[in-house]
């Protein structure tokens, strides 16, 4: 008799981390002149418009910026899948 395979699968989904504790967004700027960068923050990127500001009106010549931004995401098994009961 010959060997015997079962295959199965989950549903996963994707999504924004939106538990307790993890930020919606960390933003920092960054220079491209100099490429000196502004302190990051959670969850607001006033700051750093207001960095890129300040940058421009200490060095009239440097004019062009990055924004970095940091999202967290979280892959969850969906109903049904195996792993559903179990929490990690």
């Amino acid at each position: 008799m010959g060997t015997r395979e079962l295959y199965g699968y989950g549903e996963w989904a994707l999504s924004g981390d939106s538990r307790p504790g993890v930020p919606v967004a960390i933003f920092q700027m960054e220079c491209m002149s100099c490429h000196e960068q502004s302190p990051a923050a959670d969850n607001d990127g006033t700051p750093q418009q207001t960095w890129a500001l300040d940058h421009t009106g200490r060095n009239p010549d440097h004019r062009q910026f990055k924004l970095i931004t940091e999202t967290y995401w979280r892959v969850e098994p969906r109903r049904g899948n195996p792993y559903a009961e179990i929490k990690p």
